[in-house]
C-alpha cells in the first residue's frame, strides 16, 4: 500500500513584512477579484490615488473571525450540524508616522483640512463617518522575486480610537484597525474580502 506524500513546501512559509494600502478605485466584482499590482505596489492606472499608509511598528495582522452555531437534538450527545451566522473581517497595525494626511484614513470620525501652514484634524461636534474604504496589505513572498501575498477588504471603515504619545525614549506610534462591510452588490461568496497569493 503506498504512503500519502508529506507536504513541507517552505515556499510557503511567509516571513517578512508587508505595507498597507487604500486602494484608490476599489476592486471590481469578479471571480479573480484582485489587484493589479506593479512592483509590489497597487498599479497607478488601475488603483489612481492609492495611499501607502507608511511604515509600521511590527507585523500587520489580518484575521477572519467567523461566528459559528451548533444545532443539536435531543437524541445526539453533539451537534449534529452548524451554521455561520456572522463572519467578520479585519485588518490591525501599529503605524509610525504621525501625519494627518494619513491618519485621517485610519480615523474615518475626523475632519481633515489643509493649508500651507498645516495639515490637521479636528475632533468633535459631528457624526462624521467618511465612506468606506477598500484596504491591503501587501507582503512580498520570501525568496521569490515578483511574488505577493495579498490581505483585502472591498469596504472597510477604520474603527480604533487615536492614541500615541511623543517622548525622547522611543518613537511614536498609533494604533489602527480596520473593520470590513459586506458589500451586498457584490456577488455571494465575495462581498467583504480576499486573501490571495501570485505564483
Amino acid at each position: 500500500m503506498p504512503a500519502t506524500a508529506k507536504n513541507y513546501d517552505v515556499t510557503h512559509i511567509h516571513q517578512g513584512p508587508g505595507d498597507l494600502w487604500i486602494i484608490g478605485g476599489g476592486v471590481a466584482d469578479s471571480a479573480t477579484p484582485q489587484l493589479t499590482l506593479a512592483s509590489g505596489t497597487p498599479d497607478s492606472a488601475a488603483h489612481p490615488n492609492s495611499i501607502h499608509l507608511g511604515g509600521t511598528d511590527s507585523a500587520i495582522g489580518f484575521a477572519a473571525t467567523p461566528k459559528l452555531e451548533d444545532i443539536r437534538i435531543d437524541q445526539a450527545d453533539t451537534a449534529v450540524a452548524r451554521y455561520l451566522t456572522e463572519m467578520e473581517l479585519s485588518f490591525e497595525a501599529e503605524l509610525k508616522q504621525l501625519d494627518p494626511t494619513i491618519i485621517q484614513n485610519v480615523a474615518p470620525y475626523a475632519a481633515f483640512s489643509t493649508s500651507s501652514a498645516y495639515n490637521q484634524l479636528t475632533f468633535g461636534g459631528g457624526s462624521l463617518l467618511i465612506n468606506p474604504v477598500c484596504v491591503a496589505c501587501i507582503a512580498p513572498k520570501r525568496g521569490v522575486a515578483n511574488q505577493y501575498i495579498v490581505f483585502t477588504l472591498f469596504n472597510a471603515h477604520g474603527t480604533l480610537g487615536l492614541s500615541s504619545s511623543v517622548g525622547r525614549s522611543k518613537a511614536a506610534v498609533y494604533k489602527a484597525q480596520f473593520k470590513g462591510l459586506a458589500d451586498i452588490s457584490r456577488t455571494a461568496g465575495r462581498q467583504t474580502g480576499v486573501f490571495y497569493e501570485t505564483l
